[in-house]
């Protein structure tokens, strides 16, 4: 290999796609993941992808495992989490073109650049420096170089907080450990801790969808809904959906919302004020503007928090990187996106290359950390940003000025 040393971050959907390309352009790659391969897809590896197996997988990955003989999904399969990691994921990490470059239980702790800082060389030549990566693993740490970062570590282990304005209510950062802000296994290995019990629900997207879906199969399980949303159905519901399975749990929750259920207690414009631990559950202080600022005090055996995520930046606090004040993603993307007007993620349309680029020459974002706050993602948008970065690779060499141009 004589191209250009490159680090990716992450070993999931994008962070292997991006691996696999940068292997068959001829360049020296290392994927660094702190956990297992795809391991935040397999913490919510029972629920179903929305898209079908076409949409979320690239033919260079395909034919990789063809050519190795693992039998592949057909095009219009949908598949769960855990289908798509242990069919595709794992595999591709296995195969002949990634072995030596898939590092698990290695993380990346911080970014740097060697022999200047974050205000070194405003403007000028930085990418004459190559990336200092800080390595932490079961061995100690190491200093690795790179002449590329692409950071596709995802966001799904940085939740939001619950309370008013995403600030913390009172009590919740003591109890958060309490609390699931990740999709649980409802129906099958977190059943136990669920059924028959007393469930505050909060978020209006379709995580909590998916849980609201499930609670409501559990046999004595009651649930308390709250939204900060105000609206009466708080899942947008699309003409002629092509997801279907969206499309089911968007008109569920919309129903149970409008009482369907009498064990599903829907608040609306509500916020989460207070949460004390109460022997094995909670005391909530819930406040609903719906309903003239009146607050509630209720008991609940465990709390279902899915309020979102966001990018972790402290890894390239370093680095020269432009970010959003609205959803912490890279700013010349998150300016396009929020450009958009549609509620559907389907109308998310790949935006151009120069969008991915930063002020830090050589450093990119993509995957879900790309989108920031933005929940809008998906995973055939990310494919194609690593299509769309190693184009911007390959038109570089390393005589190039690589200084960073506001639009």
């Amino acid at each position: 290999m004589s191209g250009k040393r490159i680090a990716i971050i992450g070993a999931g959907p994008i962070g292997l796609e991006a691996a696999l390309l940068g292997r068959s352009l001829g360049h020296r790659v290392q994927v660094y993941e702190r956990g297992r391969v795809a391991e935040n897809m397999m913490r919510w590896g029972h629920v179903t992808l929305f898209s079908s197996w076409k949409l979320n997988h690239t033919s260079l990955g395909a034919r990789t495992l063809s050519e190795s003989g693992p039998s592949l999904p057909d095009a219009t399969d949908y598949l769960t989490g855990k289908e798509h990691v242990e069919r595709y994921l794992r595999p591709l990490a296995k195969s002949e073109p990634l072995q030596g470059c898939v590092r698990e239980g290695v993380e990346v702790i911080q970014v740097g650049r060697d022999g200047i800082g974050k205000s070194d060389l405003i403007g000028g030549p930085r990418h004459r420096h190559p990336f200092r990566l800080l390595l932490g693993g079961n061995d100690g740490e190491e200093i690795a170089e790179a002449d590329f970062v692409i950071d596709c570590s995802g966001t799904y282990e940085h939740h939001n907080w619950m309370g008013n304005g995403n600030v913390p209510a009172l009590g919740e950062r003591g109890l958060q450990h309490h609390i699931a802000y990740t999709l649980k296994d409802l129906l099958g290995a977190d059943r136990e801790s669920y059924q028959g019990r007393r469930v505050l629900l909060v978020g209006s997207g379709h995580s909590a969808a998916t849980a609201l879906d499930e609670l409501t199969r559990l046999p004595g399980t009651s649930v308390l809904w709250v939204t900060r949303s105000g609206e009466k159905a708080p899942l947008p519901v699309f003409s002629k959906d092509p997801l279907p399975e969206r499309a089911r749990l968007s008109e569920k929750a919309n129903a149970l919302a409008a009482g369907a259920d009498p064990r599903v207690a829907y608040r609306r414009a509500t916020e989460v004020e207070r949460i004390t631990r109460h022997g094995d559950g909670f005391v909530v202080e819930i406040r609903s503007r719906d309903l003239a600022n009146r607050h509630e005090t209720v008991e609940v055996d465990r709390i279902l928090a899915h309020v979102g995520y966001h990018p972790d930046n402290r890894i390239y606090r370093e680095l020269q990187i432009h970010e959003c004040y609205a959803t912490m993603g890279p700013m010349k993307l998150s300016a396009a996106l929020l450009g958009g007007s549609s509620a559907d993620c389907l109308a998310e349309t790949p935006q151009d290359a120069t969008v991915l680029q930063n002020p830090e020459p050589n450093f990119y974002v993509l995957g879900s950390k790309s989108y920031g706050k933005n929940s809008h993602f998906l995973i055939r948008i990310g494919l194609q940003q690593v299509h769309d970065v190693f184009t911007l690779i390959e038109a570089r060499s390393s005589d190039a000025d690589l200084s960073w141009k506001a639009s």
